[in-house]
């Protein structure tokens, strides 16, 4: 355990001087929505296919900020004996934020492969590619600008004179991504992976010849999990996010109780918390029965924008469902411990 402990001290180290945000949407469940986290995580679960549903709200005191996602994959060719398998799988998000109640939806399709690494079957690594299509929409009749008000105040009639060409607007978008995993015994697994995400870079931009460039983002990510007492186990984890000029870290872990390593076992209760750094800190708290994980977290937010949330952080809920089709044994040296 004093080994596992150092490993993840260092990891903590080489990401801890990195700043904040990022455009793209996130989760401080991040692991509770793997096709969102990482392409190559499609159909590399407990067994054989995984539905996931993540809710979010945040900054109530300042406007609504709310996000929705779901998604639903799973393994093809994958034999009970150990052999290389395939994963396809299908995410869909809604963001609304702000007054404006401007909007970004995306759909995408995500393909995987995964190769052992070992006659085991217990070391594998996993390429994935996804492609979708997006939307981003504002509402104008929810904007005001300076010219539409005069000597009597506002006046919605009087034209804004913003050069904007439209307000819907289409994109394509593409990514790929690379994922390890390693189960050194029945209780102690070691992942990571790397994803690069909007190798299309659409102009997002409203106004007429004017660019607002998507920023292709990096994800590295990575966890583990690991007995450290008697039906207690640990399972920390990390998320580095670059877009652009943003940043945002993301490191923690939460704590298991289970009478047994598997998840499938038996009823599993999680309780911990994380850290978004100079941003939020967050306390998580989940339940595990049967394939069915149900997860609860609330951010508290902690950066300058405090006193205009007013102390409402953000809220968020989680539900993870997998399955193994009739006949079929469960296969978890394939998979990472979320």
């Amino acid at each position: 355990m004093r080994r596992t402990v150092k490993i993840w001290l260092l990891a903590l180290t080489m990401f801890a001087g990195y700043q904040l945000q990022a455009q793209d949407i996130h989760f401080s469940q991040y692991n509770a929505a793997p096709l969102l986290l990482n392409p190559a995580m499609t159909g590399v679960n407990g067994c054989d296919y995984r539905f996931t549903a993540n809710y979010r709200t945040q900054w109530t005191g300042i406007a609504n900020f709310r996000t929705i996602a779901a998604s639903y994959d799973m393994a093809y060719a994958k034999k009970k004996s150990k052999g290389n398998f395939g994963g396809i799988g299908l995410s869909i998000f809604s963001d609304k934020a702000g007054d404006s109640e401007l909007s970004t939806n995306q759909a995408n399709l995500n393909l995987s492969y995964t190769i052992l690494l070992n006659n085991k079957g217990t070391q594998t690594i996993t390429t994935g590619i996804y492609g979708g299509v997006g939307n981003r929409n504002v509402n104008l009749n929810k904007l005001t600008f300076d010219s539409q008000f005069g000597a009597g105040g506002f006046d919605p009639n009087i034209p804004s004179r913003e050069n904007i060409q439209t307000n819907n607007i289409w994109y394509a978008d593409a990514g790929a991504g690379l994922l390890w995993n390693l189960n050194v015994n029945k209780v102690t697994n070691f992942y990571a992976g790397v994803a690069t995400w909007h190798f299309t870079q659409p102009n997002l931009s409203f106004f007429k010849d004017a660019d607002e460039e998507l920023f292709m983002k990096i994800t590295v990510h990575g966890g583990s999990h690991f007995k450290v007492a008697n039906n207690i186990y640990l399972l920390p984890s990390f998320m580095y996010l670059h877009q652009g000029p943003h940043s945002q870290f993301n490191f923690g872990s939460l704590v298991r109780w289970s009478k047994s390593y598997s998840y499938r076992e038996s009823t599993s209760f999680f309780f911990g918390g994380y850290y978004r750094w100079k941003d939020a800190a967050v306390i998580a708290t989940r339940i595990d029965i049967s394939g069915m994980s149900i997860g609860l977290s609330y951010d508290i937010n902690i950066s300058k924008l405090t006193r205009a949330t007013r102390g409402n952080g953000g809220p968020e809920v989680s539900l993870i469902y997998s399955g193994c089709f009739k006949g079929k044994k469960n296969a978890t040296r394939f998979c990472p411990v979320l």
